[in-house]
């Protein structure tokens, strides 16, 4: 389920120190950026996993300096977009989408040079059969 995957920038520990950590609002993620790694495995079984980028897919994430997002997902023939707003909760990224559905979902993050790390579980469809079952969620994204 695609609209998991996007919904899937939720928590996991990770911690950061205040020079290079997180801050109250989102102005680290403001900009242009695309996913270089995006790797879901199953909760169930860790032996299965789906790997986004290296399958052709693409993830491409806008932050605007008032905290307006958009996330865009291509991948196994399908498409999907979702809106909405983010925030900083300590060490974590508050993404509350407004569409195409209301939810809020959290991203614990740290860096990877310019690079921003998301790791946090998920729900994804791994056997393709319409129900999205729990997964983990580990994305790097690099800025464009």
């Amino acid at each position: 389920m695609l609209l998991g995957v996007l919904s899937a920038l939720v928590a996991a520990a990770c911690s950061g120190d205040d020079s290079t950590g997180p801050t109250a609002n989102p102005d680290f993620m403001v900009g242009d950026w695309i996913a270089v790694d995006m790797r879901i495995t199953s909760v169930a079984n860790p032996e299965v996993r789906a790997d986004v980028i290296a399958s052709g897919g693409e993830f491409t994430l806008n932050v605007q300096p008032s905290g307006r997002y958009t996330a865009i997902l291509q991948a196994f023939g399908q498409a999907s977009t979702e809106t909405g707003t983010v925030t900083v909760e300590g060490n974590q990224v508050v993404f509350m989408r407004t569409f195409p559905t209301q939810e809020e979902s959290r991203a614990t993050w740290s860096r990877n040079g310019a690079n921003v790390v998301l790791d946090g579980p998920t729900r994804f469809d791994f056997n393709l059969d319409g129900t999205p079952e729990d997964g983990t969620l580990h994305m790097e994204l690099a800025p464009r």
